[in-house]
């Protein structure tokens, strides 16, 4: 599984753990998929649901990927 890596470096990135974390969910893409403590966004971006609540208390992480968006 090739990971799709963020364009923000952050202490603690999940980037080797995204296919252990995959393999360890179920999700049908049904819902919205929420992720309370963005941080990189690693998992978001692997996991490409159609409908996301992203969050995270660093203001910075938020107004890098708004001003992505």
């Amino acid at each position: 599984m090739k990971v799709k890596v963020p364009p923000l470096k952050i202490q603690g990135i999940k980037t080797k753990l995204v296919p252990f974390i995959l393999k360890n969910i179920t999700w049908h893409g049904n819902g919205k998929w929420i992720e309370p403590f963005l941080g990189s966004g690693v998992v978001a971006f692997n996991v490409r649901p159609d409908r996301a609540l992203l969050a995270d208390v660093n203001p910075h992480i938020i107004s890098v990927y708004q001003a992505i968006r």
